[in-house]
């Protein structure tokens, strides 16, 4: 890693400064010609030092390019891909004279400030400082390495509260199901009701279009039906009659002829049945035509038989005097119903001779007469065809009469003339036409109101136009499915049925479980749980990293003493590079972390007991030392008069061994206002740069 290029507008008494750096450098300049806005501007972009205590203020369009293998950086920027050294780790790679020091913290021992320099820990505590910090921050006991009494009983607490909160989560999870399942039923009812509505509203549109469709063909009607008024029923039976007697007057006299002969032919008949109904009257055969008077004959073959076994008993009872008496009294038992039996048949044929004769007496009027039940219906047929001939014979009699006192033809025709006027119609089956086109007006105007007022529930109709108006809806933009509908109200009621069911279960588990568990809603406990949970975790994250730590620190300080031995011994090591300097002392080590410095004759001297320039020194050649460590592949140092406190025979070694320093592929900047360090430097192949 080295600097490229430094570019500087306008800084102090810079104006346009432009340097391309080499591998070293000496950068010359007397009493203010902008050596010290140079450093100033280095150190504010190359390692972010903070502007408030610099002499020209914060440095604007000021641009440095590093070069780190192939790759090269511009600063200052916000993202870099490369990493530069801060704070008091910058210390390695910047010294001034009146400043050596590599860490700020004075109160720090020197070996802690060395580690926390190496470490890149820019606070400057020491590593045992720091482990105890820590632990301190998140609440450890260092020595037990556990919570601290306070921070426990808080963990404690939280952990209740989170397997409280993990009950009521856990119960909770029915809930979530049914209010799932109540959220999927609210988004189905509504859609559910949207649908209703759409089909109500095209019923109410279906509606208003059937009132307006039957008032107009109510209105229709009624003005067709005035039309006809003037064609009356009376026009209609008067007309009729007047046909009647006019056509009466035309044949009257062969017809009154007519009627008289059928009238004297149905009275030769009339006193025929009469005669015969006299004589049944007076042969009293109506009386006895009941077929149901006719006795039965009985049988004589069971009293016979009955009669000659008790016969037969009483003979064999002669010779036993025990049976001889109730023999004899069943033979006389016996003897008495044959004897009744014979009584009843005689009595029998009598009523049928009798029965007989009068069948004789019917067959002078009726000869085809076989039986009593004939004899009957031949006399209920008589008497009925004498009603009907009397009819008959009544009803053409007044025909005669109403014939015999019509009017004449004339004036019968002067009033169908009227009646032709009055219609405006020439004949009667006109009228008869009218009349039923008029019968048919009038039911379907009947038909029309009834329907027009069972709609609205108004018999008024001069209203009925105003309340169809009233009732006047849209047409749908998408027609409802009217054979859905009771399907669809159906669901909604029992969807409407369940929700009602779901919100009081959940209703009544909110109440209860959130008011045990102190908890005001599900999200609440929910981001409560949550953050229990990652406040518990980072617990236990933070006593795991204060624990990872310790080890890392311990472990970090064991390696830091392995790197620091090696920056203390062996090739290119502060022992090396102090030997080369001093001539005096032969090594360098540490103890009881502090820098210890041994001479030739094996005499120790501790860093604070040396004098301030060998103190530098020191510090410089451990600064080389350490750099050739960490930066195996070369990095930039710059110097501000660093070797201003050593004499000239130390001076011109230190320049000898930066020279080696840049020799292994580093790059130094010096900086100097002294003309005989920087033509010591220029004799070892520095490349000097002057500031005017």
């Amino acid at each position: 890693m080295r600097i490229k290029s430094i570019r500087i507008g306008e800084y102090g008494p810079l104006r346009d400064f432009s340097m391309d750096p080499g591998h070293f450098d000496v950068v010359f300049g007397l009493n203010e010609a902008g050596k010290t806005a140079l450093v100033e501007v280095l150190g504010h972009v190359l390692f972010k030092r903070s502007a408030a205590g610099l002499r020209y203020g914060k440095p604007e369009g000021a641009e440095v390019e590093l070069q780190e293998n192939d790759h090269t950086y511009t600063l200052p920027a916000k993202r870099l891909g490369i990493e530069l050294p801060v704070g008091d780790v910058a210390n390695l790679l910047y010294v001034q004279a009146s400043e050596s020091i590599v860490f700020s913290d004075r109160g720090t021992r020197f070996w802690d400030g060395i580690k926390t320099m190496l470490s890149k820990a820019d606070t400057g505590i020491p590593f045992t400082k720091l482990d105890e910090q820590i632990f301190k921050a998140v609440e450890l006991q260092p020595a037990k390495e556990e919570w601290t009494r306070a921070k426990q009983a808080e963990i404690d607490g939280k952990r209740q509260r989170k397997e409280a909160l993990g009950d009521y989560l856990d119960k909770i999870g029915e809930i979530g199901k049914k209010e799932a399942e109540l959220s999927a039923l609210a988004i189905r009812h509504d859609f559910l009701k949207k649908e209703i509505e759409k089909i109500v509203h095209h019923r109410a549109f279906l509606n208003y279009q059937e009132l307006v469709r039957l008032y107009h063909s109510y209105v229709e009607t009624r003005t067709i039906l005035q039309e006809y008024e003037r064609y009356k029923h009376e026009y209609l039976s008067e007309w009729q009659k007047l046909n009647i007697e006019r056509a009466a007057c035309t044949g009257e006299g062969q017809k009154v002829k007519e009627i008289e002969t059928e009238v004297l032919e149905l009275e030769r008949k009339r006193s025929k049945l009469s005669e015969i109904d006299q004589y049944i009257n007076d042969e009293g055969l109506k009386a006895r035509s009941d077929p149901t008077q006719v006795p039965r004959m009985p049988s004589i073959v069971f009293p016979a038989v009955i009669a000659l076994l008790t016969t037969i008993a009483a003979a064999a009872a002669l010779f036993s005097r025990v049976l001889f008496i109730p023999s004899l009294l069943l033979l006389a038992g016996s003897l008495s119903f044959f004897g009744f039996v014979l009584y009843r048949r005689r009595l029998v044929k009598k009523i049928v001779m009798k029965r007989q004769g009068w069948l004789e007496k019917a067959r002078k009027v009726f000869p085809e007469v076989g039986d009593i039940e004939q004899l009957s219906e031949r006399i209920e047929s008589n008497q009925t065809e004498l009603i009907r001939t009397t009819a008959s014979i009544e009803e053409k009699k007044r025909i005669v009469d109403r014939i015999s006192t019509a009017r004449a033809a004339n004036v019968i025709d002067g009033e169908i003339e009227e009646l032709r006027a009055k219609t405006g119609l020439a004949e009667l089956s006109d009228l008869e036409i009218k009349l039923s086109e008029k019968r048919r007006l009038e039911n379907e105007l009947t038909d029309l109101a009834t329907r027009l007022s069972g709609l609205l529930l108004e018999k008024d109709s001069k209203k009925w136009e105003r309340m169809i108006n009233e009732r006047k809806v849209t047409r749908p933009e998408r027609e409802g499915d009217l054979a859905a509908e009771k399907e669809l109200i159906s669901e909604r009621d029992s969807i409407q049925h369940r929700i009602d069911e779901l919100t009081r279960s959940i209703k009544l588990f909110r109440e209860v479980e959130q008011a045990r568990s102190g908890v005001s809603d599900d999200r609440a406990a929910f981001i409560e749980y949550d953050r229990l949970d990652r406040e518990l975790h980072d617990y236990d994250l933070e006593k795991q990293a204060a624990l990872k730590v310790r080890e890392i620190l311990r472990s970090m300080s064991s390696e830091l003493d392995q790197f620091i031995g090696g920056v203390l011994q062996g090739e290119d090591s502060l022992s090396e590079f102090i030997r080369a300097v001093t001539g005096r002392y032969e090594k360098v080590s540490v103890e009881s972390e502090n820098f210890i410095v041994e001479d030739r004759s094996g005499r120790k001297y501790a860093l604070d007991n040396l004098s301030s320039g060998t103190k530098d020194q020191l510090l410089l050649c451990f600064r080389m030392a350490a750099l050739r460590k960490v930066y195996p592949n070369g990095t930039f140092m710059l110097l501000d008069d660093a070797f201003i406190f050593a004499d000239w025979q130390r001076r011109e070694r230190l320049a000898k061994l930066v020279q080696n320093f840049v020799e292994k592929g580093n790059q130094v900047i010096y900086l100097t206002s002294d003309d005989h360090t920087r033509d010591l430097f220029e004799s070892c192949g520095a490349r000097v740069v002057t500031l005017t």
